[in-house]
């Protein structure tokens, strides 16, 4: 009895593994898609060596001091010792207001200010302070230009405290030696977030716009696969009811439901996790029905190019997996190889993330994010237009 149980246990396994290796996509998929996941998840831990595409904005007013008829920028020779051995990249701004928009908008990650005094301060016998703005809601981002921002102090106060500064960025000369009694620590870095905020707050939006996502993808796809499978799509391919308005009807109720899917856990993650929220509720509103409807025609297509729900449901984490780790939900784009970044900036869901995020934690505009919500709009447009035809095809072979 044990004999022919075991027997027929064998059978079956033997049946499945011939089924599965008569089936190519799903053998390949066997071993792509762990790869992949590891691939992917190698990222989510990386070196501090491994950021790229940091952007610093600076709002230099540093009137500099006159040394034996040169004048001498500390504030210069201290940008060039943050940008030493990294890819860190500086634009300038005329006011602290100005770059705090810009930081606000995801143009910049960081501000570098240099008050009027801060060469001649730093002197004359006296601590000179620079600020520096972060963004709390990317803590490994803000570590680290934190980290490049207190080793540049820590050099700079050290030449200036020996007496020994050098012609650093082609512009300063021997100065006379301070007294170290009078000067510990010559620059001074005042660190000072741009808005109360954590980590979820960079988490919190993500991840909403990623089940938005989710959604338009998976939910569709599924639903329609569902009824390949049962033969109801047959029955209503034979009714009155036009093919286009099936479908009309069935993006339309993904939507709505998607809709109030998001808006519940909006709600969910501003009571349980106090995450940040200062957008314009339409303005939000606006970026996730784009989002959704962004991806409405891909999970249709994915749906049309299969034949059953295990197969579309392969196909579908193979889209959903890579956008989840690439797309900016999980941590910056800047701690990703450059680039695994610029095929990040191919994704969709990287805009709409990015928009979401601005939106919702640093109240920015329409102006500010209008072409992320054009992205998204395109993309779900484009999709659109592929996924119809080829559905209507593959109904009417009968696949």
């Amino acid at each position: 009895m044990v004999f022919k149980a075991l027997n027929d246990a064998f059978i079956v396994a033997k049946r499945d593994l011939i089924e599965l290796y008569r089936t190519p996509f799903r053998l390949i998929m066997m071993f792509v898609f762990p790869v992949l996941i590891i691939m992917l998840f190698g990222f989510m831990f990386p070196s501090t060596s491994s950021f790229n595409g940091v952007h610093i904005g600076i709002v230099n007013n540093d009137s500099g001091f006159t040394l034996n008829g040169q004048t001498i920028y500390l504030s210069n020779s201290f940008i060039s010792l943050v940008k030493y051995n990294s890819s860190i990249t500086f634009s300038n701004y005329s006011s602290l207001a100005s770059a705090e928009s810009a930081l606000r908008a995801g143009t910049i990650d960081s501000i570098l200010y240099f008050p009027k005094n801060f060469t001649s301060v730093s002197l004359s016998d006296q601590p000179t302070q620079l600020k520096l703005v972060t963004n709390p809601t990317s803590p490994t981002l803000e570590e680290y230009i934190n980290a490049k921002v207190s080793v540049a102090s820590t050099v700079l106060s050290a030449e200036i405290i020996n007496g020994t500064v050098s012609k650093l960025n082609s512009e300063l000369v021997a100065l006379p030696k301070i007294n170290p009694q009078f000067v510990i620590s010559p620059v001074v870095v005042s660190s000072v977030p741009i808005l109360s905020g954590n980590y979820f707050d960079f988490i919190g939006p993500g991840l909403i716009m990623l089940l938005s996502m989710m959604a338009g993808l998976t939910a569709l796809g599924s639903a329609l696969s569902r009824e390949k499978e049962d033969g109801t799509i047959t029955a209503v391919m034979l009714s009155p009811i036009r093919t286009g308005s099936f479908l009309t009807g069935k993006m339309l109720s993904q939507l709505v439901r998607s809709l109030i899917q998001s808006a519940v856990v909006v709600i969910l993650v501003i009571l349980l996790f106090h995450m940040s929220f200062n957008g314009n509720i339409l303005l939000t509103a606006a970026i996730l029905i784009l989002g959704i409807f962004g991806f409405l025609g891909l999970g249709l297509l994915v749906t049309a190019l299969t034949k059953d729900q295990e197969t579309s449901q392969l196909l579908l984490n193979l889209v959903f997996f890579p956008m989840l780790f690439l797309s900016g939900v999980l941590y910056p784009l800047q701690e990703l190889p450059a680039v695994v970044a610029d095929i990040a900036r191919f994704l969709p869901l990287t805009y709409g993330v990015q928009a979401f995020r601005q939106v919702v934690v640093f109240n920015a505009s329409i102006g500010s994010v209008w072409s992320s919500m054009l992205i998204l709009f395109l993309f779900g447009a484009v999709s659109l237009a592929i996924a119809v035809p080829v559905f209507l095809i593959k109904k009417s072979s009968g696949n």
